[in-house]
């Protein structure tokens, strides 16, 4: 599991925001899910959110991972480079909005692969 967190930039630093990274498996290849990611209210849309997720993802890719799937809102996680998850053959084992279901492939000699994602059991699903 990764965590990572933003910083305010003062003598009295506070926690703002934070992205974790948990193992998760496409198919039978390892993977990582990006979630939570969480930011104190009166500090959203101050940048601190991307800033905790574009830290994590790079370093997942710095450790050798190499996928990163997220259930999230379609218009905010395409910025870092996720896409719909269904055009790679990707899916789940339930419901959920096809838009909101993501993933990506941190580099690109590593194509995602298909399969259902499995997440960690604390998930439920």
């Amino acid at each position: 599991m990764l965590r990572f967190s933003a910083f305010e930039t003062s003598l009295e630093a506070d926690l703002v925001g934070h992205a974790l990274l948990t193992r998760c498996h496409i198919g039978d290849t390892p993977a990582l899910c990006l979630a939570p990611v969480s930011v104190r209210p009166e500090r959203q849309r101050s940048g601190a959110g991307s800033a905790a997720i574009r830290a994590a993802l790079a370093a997942a890719g710095d450790m050798g991972e190499r996928y990163v799937t997220v259930l999230g809102h379609p218009a905010y996680y395409p910025r870092f480079g996720f896409g719909r998850a269904s055009a790679y053959g990707i899916g789940l084992t339930v419901d959920v909005p096809d838009e909101a279901m993501m993933a990506m492939a941190l580099d690109a000699a590593h194509p995602l692969p298909s399969g259902t994602v499995r997440h960690a059991a604390p998930f439920g699903i």
